[in-house]
């Protein structure tokens, strides 16, 4: 069946990245239709992930992270008041046992003209973090947590407030052009746009291909798992404790954050996945494992990070390895205080040639755009993708 509305854009997928872009072509006041195959927005990315609001620190200067995260945390700030939405910006610590990384990052700073950013040592930095085990770091004001299932929401209440349409239980199996549109159909109708836009996450390049792009990079799913100390033990943490980023993989490790609403959240480790939405070890798809692992690139990314692979599989599959790697940012935390929390999958373009795609990557079609690689800080920086996407695509 074939409906009988057009729209002048037809956005795939009903996270933030989406919901964003949705948003700011509406400011140009386009019609626009999203289609989401789940019941609600924000059911995978968007809304299982620690919540962090990102300064922008660690990627690399003019990167589309960099300047994309920079700006996003901006326009993200300001619909948070608009909207009232809870949000705590008390900045971060950032440690390392090595000085020099810690240097080098104050560097960066100073390069993206961040303010207020410190080197803490000692006690300078226990004032902040007093159950830090590492006493070296760098303080980071611009970061602070906000609960993005509850952003991307509020997001869908205003586009659709303002004539916005969501369509939901819309998978996508066939994308085709009109003689003036984009017809983009799900498993139940056709929807017709003038431009089409793939905002997809765990299926992004596969809906390029429906469209007839052929993308040299395929997502491999990673799951990121999470754990929660006991409320008891919630005194201990009082914003976030980072580890400095391995700038070769672009994973930020197991990290600790204070959630928006005062839980510790301890997390996430990053194993691959063997379904695209594969939020457990129970959760396998034959199909899906098989194109991964066959997957020239993911062969080549397995040699060169074999040994690594492995340790994150045995942290996920061994809870006292999981409370080492978290007692070195944070004494004191045994196996019984750790509950689980919802994993979450990343969906992580890898290239042929087995590298970990880092920046965000975009591709054109033929009267379409392609988002093909948008982990984190995507959430943070999802108001300036979508201004970047609606920038391309009204021109």
């Amino acid at each position: 069946m074939r409906s009988s509305k057009k729209y002048d854009y037809v956005i795939v997928g009903g996270g933030i990245v989406g919901l964003s872009t949705a948003l700011k072509l509406q400011e140009a006041n386009k019609k626009v239709l999203i289609l989401e195959k789940e019941k609600a927005v924000g059911t995978h990315q968007s809304g299982r992930n620690s919540g962090v609001l990102h300064s922008g620190i660690y990627y690399k200067p003019n990167s589309f992270k960099s300047n994309l995260c920079i700006r996003g945390r901006e326009l993200m700030l300001e619909f948070l008041n608009t909207q009232k939405i809870p949000y705590r910006l008390e900045g971060k610590i950032v440690v390392d046992e090595n000085l020099e990384k810690i240097d080098s990052l104050y560097e960066r700073s100073k390069s993206l003209e961040m303010t207020g950013v410190e080197i803490l040592k000692n006690s300078a930095l226990t004032d902040k973090e007093p159950n830090s085990k590492i006493l070296q770091g760098l303080f980071v004001p611009q970061a602070g947590v906000v609960d993005y299932k509850a952003v991307t929401e509020k997001m869908a209440a205003v586009f659709k407030k303002n004539n916005g349409e969501i369509d939901y239980f819309q998978e996508i199996v066939d994308i085709a052009d009109g003689q003036d549109s984009k017809l983009v159909s799900s498993k139940k109708e056709t929807f017709r746009g003038d431009f089409l836009i793939n905002c997809a996450g765990l299926f992004s390049d596969k809906i390029s291909k429906l469209d007839g792009l052929n993308p040299k990079v395929k997502i491999i799913p990673f799951r990121g798992e999470y754990y929660e100390i006991v409320n008891e033990k919630s005194h201990l943490l009082n914003n976030m404790i980072y580890p400095i980023a391995d700038p070769n993989l672009p994973f930020l490790g197991i990290h600790l954050t204070k959630t928006i609403d005062g839980r510790i959240e301890v997390g996430p480790n990053a194993v691959l996945a063997f379904s695209r939405e594969g939020y457990s070890w129970g959760n396998f798809n034959l199909v899906q494992t098989i194109e991964t692992i066959t997957y020239k690139g993911m062969l080549r990314l397995g040699s060169k990070y074999f040994k690594t692979g492995i340790d994150e599989m045995y942290r996920s599959l061994n809870k006292s390895a999981f409370v080492k790697e978290v007692n070195k940012l944070l004494p004191g935390i045994q196996k019984e205080d750790l509950l689980p929390r919802p994993a979450g999958v990343r969906a992580q373009a890898v290239s042929e040639t087995g590298e970990l795609l880092d920046d965000f990557l975009f591709e054109e079609g033929d009267r379409s755009l392609h988002v093909l690689n948008a982990p984190s800080p995507a959430a943070t920086a999802s108001l300036a993708i979508g201004e970047y996407i609606a920038s391309k695509v009204l021109n």
